[in-house]
């Protein structure tokens, strides 16, 4: 009897549950997606509509989750209440799987979306496969409401980096997302707790981190990083020190992949002379000091494990990114800031660098079903209060000339934005067929930081650089044959 009193009880509080919980929003109804008013948003279904939805053109859109929903959802708000949208509705598809099913997605051309956000991934064979929509007419779409097209809006490299050549014709294929910010997280509280400064140059990162070991008595470590993610996080330092004793131009023409000798690494004149000498620093301040300046089983670590340790206050940085604050700093008391990636001795000059990884992108397939739909509302995307209201629900950037500043974010994003408005974003990019044919990489051997620190008695920057770039130049030959 017990037992049948306790089924139905469990039986009404399920049932007043799926009551409470019902998906459609009401309209005024404001939760984790932000204000819904004008606007009908059906969650079991994930369309978004004004009124109704009959008659009206449906634009899908499927994205990775890592920033959320609330972005994607208030951008469609927006438009379907502008007198622009007044002829469609949205269908939202949040897809963790994305950026590794995309291409199967495009070769099958079943059920496609009418517009893709994944993460970072090489574009190049689906643009040559005529997987991808020409968007030419996108970029030189007039900004709705403003004066300058969506190219004149369009900042750095991406002006140029949309671009590949199918049938001998160069087209824009890819449409700017966001600019990641990395660097050196650190926990702001701590820092205040101890009086630590900020450090501006390598030299003064290395006394910081003896520093907190002697202050701490070993308690906190001065790095966390995920060992079991290859590089462990520490390329968004040290391409940043890449840079700043190259330079962009030089890694620029890095990228080219014109010869073997640009990973010749003891050359003044070569872009892998500052590769070098970035490895010599990793290798002088962590890998040498790998046992008190970095956490105790940062090698075994996940992303997530290594920031969650940096969360409890087990260590005061952690290579990171602006994303962290999505990841991970919501529950987190303490106040965190990004530094700018401290100086080095050898910088060429006072640049300031962001590094941003890989770039992420949106694109169009050519088999979409609401093409034009799709690029009215990526053009809608790139209005200033668009722009501005994508940086307050991410945390990131848009490659666009807008004022950051005007964004309402929290301190750690703000600290982000900060750097980012002084710096020069660098991303990879080559238009090199070694490249888009994944035949060479930037790091072309085993990845550098976790060679070093798993080999650290045996291996050594010199040691390393010298083997990546005699592999590269004895197999040279073979590997351009094979795109030619």
């Amino acid at each position: 009897m017990k037992k049948l009193i306790a089924l139905l009880m469990a039986l009404l509080l399920a049932v007043g549950m799926f009551a409470a919980c019902d998906p459609r929003t009401e309209p005024g109804g404001d939760g984790e997606l932000g204000p819904l008013d004008g606007v009908e948003y059906d969650a079991r279904a994930n369309e978004m509509y004004v009124d109704t939805k009959e008659g009206k053109s449906r634009i899908k859109i499927s994205y990775t989750p890592g920033f959320g929903d609330t972005w994607v959802v208030q951008s469609a708000r927006a438009f379907l209440l502008d007198e622009l949208g007044a002829d469609y509705y949205f269908e939202f598809d949040n897809d963790p799987e994305l950026t590794t099913g995309v291409s199967s997605k495009l070769e099958s051309g079943m059920n496609l979306s009418d517009i893709y956000f994944p993460l970072a991934s090489n574009w190049y064979s689906y643009a040559a496969l005529g997987y991808l929509e020409n968007l030419d007419s996108l970029y030189n779409m007039t900004v709705p409401g403003e004066d300058k097209t969506v190219l004149e809006k369009i900042t750095g490299t991406w002006r140029e980096y949309g671009k590949a050549v199918r049938n001998n014709e160069t087209n824009y294929y890819v449409f700017p997302g966001n600019e990641n910010i990395s660097g050196i997280v650190y926990n702001k509280s701590l820092f205040d707790q101890y009086g630590w400064e900020v450090p501006e140059t390598v030299a003064e990162l290395k006394a910081l981190c003896q520093q907190i070991v002697d202050d701490t008595n070993g308690s906190v470590a001065p790095f966390v990083y995920p060992g079991t993610v290859t590089g462990g996080y520490w390329d968004f330092v040290g391409t940043n020190w890449w840079l700043q004793v190259s330079g962009a131009e030089k890694l620029n023409e890095f990228m080219k992949f014109e010869s073997a000798d640009v990973f010749n690494p003891t050359s003044q004149s070569s872009p892998s002379y500052g590769k070098l000498k970035m490895l010599e620093t990793f290798e002088d301040i962590i890998v040498k000091n790998r046992q008190s300046y970095t956490l105790r089983g940062s090698a075994s670590k996940s992303h997530t494990e290594a920031q969650v340790s940096f969360v409890q206050r087990q260590a005061a940085m952690i290579p990171n990114g602006s994303w962290l604050e999505k990841e991970s700093l919501s529950g987190m008391k303490d106040e965190v800031r990004m530094m700018a990636v401290p100086r080095m001795a050898e910088a060429k000059d006072d640049t300031v660098y962001n590094y941003s990884g890989q770039p992420d992108y949106l694109f169009i397939p050519a088999e979409a079903k609401n093409k034009e739909g799709a690029k009215l509302f990526l053009a809608f995307m790139c209005k200033d209060e668009m722009l501005k209201m994508y940086t307050e629900y991410t945390g990131a950037p848009r490659p666009f000339s807008y004022d950051v500043s005007e964004c309402e974010v929290s301190d750690f994003i703000a600290s982000c934005l900060d750097i980012w408005s002084e710096a020069t974003t660098w991303f990879e990019y080559s238009t090199s067929p070694l490249w888009t044919a994944n035949k060479i990489k930037k790091f072309n051997s085993t990845n550098p930081y976790t060679t070093l620190l798993a080999n650290a008695d045996t291996i050594s920057a010199i040691g390393w650089c010298s083997a990546e770039y005699s592999a590269v130049k004895g197999s040279w030959d073979s590997l351009v044959s094979a795109v030619s």
